[in-house]
């Protein structure tokens, strides 16, 4: 089972769902189980519906991380989550948090016997597939004859793989909890039409 990260978005979030499922009978639950499920999932097309529009598709990782679960076995312990798995396909994803909330990340220790480093190292066109996602690692530039010129690393044959940069910013972007807060009017509105007024 995947572990999640601190990313967890809780579809039921407003007081008002909340009263309302209270007074609905425990015989109801699996009516709002079905009316859950449906908003996570909607939730989670919405999210990855982002990819391609606010977010450039690569390698498609984060992408598959992007998980849903419906939990509880009573309308007191139900709820509805869409979050970001920390391990897909056998990769970390350290990444999720901040394509959500966006960030600043800064350089710590590559490059740092460069002077002016520590850098980040940020692939460039000619180290980078059609799709964007980088062909190849800096330790594998290096180990090929590449080298460093100015604020660039270089392959063996001159052509420029990473750009050598302080910081880089990273937009909010992933959309995770406005598609979930988006799911709470029509959780609440499906379970009234599907169970009824309480």
């Amino acid at each position: 089972m995947a572990k999640k990260i601190p990313l967890s978005v809780e579809v039921i979030n407003l007081s008002e769902t909340f009263r309302y499922i209270e007074r609905m009978p425990e015989e109801t639950f699996e009516d709002a189980q079905f009316v859950f499920r449906t908003a996570v999932l909607a939730a989670d097309s919405q999210v990855k519906g982002n990819f391609g529009k606010t977010l450039k598709t690569r390698s498609g990782t984060l992408r598959r991380s992007i998980q849903t679960s419906v939990e509880g076995t009573n309308l007191e312990t139900l709820d509805a989550r869409i979050f970001g798995a920390k391990f897909s396909g056998g990769e970390q994803l350290v990444y999720t948090l901040t394509q959500e909330f966006g960030a600043e990340i800064k350089a710590k220790n590559a490059y740092k016997n460069i002077p002016g480093g520590p850098f980040l190292n940020i692939p460039l066109s000619a180290n980078k597939t059609p799709a964007g996602v980088q062909r190849l690692g800096a330790r594998e530039v290096f180990n090929a004859g590449g080298y460093i010129r100015g604020r660039a690393v270089f392959s063996h044959d001159d052509k420029p793989m990473f750009a050598l940069v302080k910081k880089v910013t990273i937009p909010a972007a992933l959309g995770m909890i406005e598609a979930a807060e988006d799911q709470v009017p029509t959780i609440l509105s499906s379970l009234q039409r599907k169970i009824g007024e309480y």
